[in-house]
């Protein structure tokens, strides 16, 4: 039986455990923050294959919603809202752009300013399209009930920071560290690039009944809390501090959001959080990949941790066993 070490307990460290266990690895998870420590604890749980302002669907996108929905149904139904999402078009380009994507997918519904109005309430006129496959993940739980079936199955975890050569008693490592990715020589090999993301925990008005997420320049996203929601996030290249800053994530996030959302003073924030996101310079494809005998690097998910980390979780786990 090979002995795997794994560095970060994320979306991608989690799911990688999953597979490589199902195919009898031995496993051993390393963070020194713990289970969902890092920027897949803060995630606001839009899954969904359809990013950006033109809502193209993503590389491998279909995939990757496939196998993350298998893990999410693993886990069980508690920790997810299979209720789609409305991505409103707050420009004329990104109208042009959704019409077209609907008459391609039947995934995809295309909804007039007064049906997005009356599922939005508060919400400006405008046209958009609501993604029926989309899912609101209520990551902190995903990620525990996620740890609960790898440690059924037999996974340690080891809550702290470690170096490769801690790990030498390993047939495999794998880095899967997200923003700690800097602390290892192996990452700078592929010039990462990092960015701040913040998300305001709200207060969610009485008035407001939605039961999808939503989705125009920023995002409203529902919470596991009836009374809570998040609006975010934030991309900030230039940063004083990696710490949450209130101030500068209202800023942002409420010019985001009063593009679509001209109300957004009952949503009250409660807390700002913050963490570091690792991407891929050269696309926005994950990097996963096999650096030298005995090590794998598993980064680079960006803002599509949710829709990648299953489908490439598996894909390691049968490259490593």
């Amino acid at each position: 039986m090979k002995k795997i070490a794994i560095i970060g307990a994320g979306f991608s460290g989690l799911g990688l455990c999953y597979y490589l266990l199902q195919r009898g690895g031995s496993v051993t998870l390393f963070d020194g923050k713990g289970i969902g420590g890092g920027a897949s604890g803060i995630a606001s749980g839009l899954l969904h294959p359809y990013p950006g302002e033109s809502a193209r669907l993503s590389w491998m996108g279909k995939e990757g919603m496939e196998a993350t929905k298998s893990l999410l149904k693993l886990v069980g139904p508690d920790v997810y809202k299979e209720t789609g999402i409305l991505k409103v078009a707050v420009t004329p380009k990104q109208e042009n752009a959704f019409r077209k994507l609907e008459k391609r997918s039947d995934d995809i519904e295309w909804w007039d300013a007064k049906r997005c109005h009356a599922f939005i309430k508060g919400s400006h006129y405008l046209p958009g399209i609501f993604i029926k496959s989309g899912i609101t993940v209520h990551a902190p739980l995903y990620l525990k009930g996620l740890w609960r079936v790898c440690e059924t199955l037999g996974t340690i975890l080891e809550k702290r920071n470690v170096v490769l050569s801690d790990l030498q008693g390993f047939d495999e490592v794998v880095i899967a560290a997200g923003g700690g990715i800097r602390d290892f020589a192996a990452g700078k090999k592929f010039d990462l690039k990092f960015n701040k993301g913040q998300i305001l925990v709200c207060e969610k008005p009485s008035y407001f009944e939605s039961e999808s997420s939503l989705i125009g320049k920023g995002y409203l996203a529902l919470s596991e809390k009836d009374d809570q929601c998040f609006l975010g996030s934030t991309y900030e290249r230039d940063y004083v501090t990696e710490e949450p800053c209130m101030g500068t994530a209202t800023d942002l996030i409420y010019k985001q959001i009063g593009q679509f959302l001209p109300y957004y003073s009952p949503f009250k924030p409660l807390k700002c959080l913050s963490e570091m996101r690792v991407v891929n310079p050269d696309g926005k494809r994950p990097i996963v990949e096999k650096l030298e005998k005995g090590l794998h690097i598993m980064t680079g998910m960006g803002s599509r941790g949710l829709l990648y980390h299953a489908y490439f979780g598996k894909r390691l786990a049968e490259a490593i066993l």
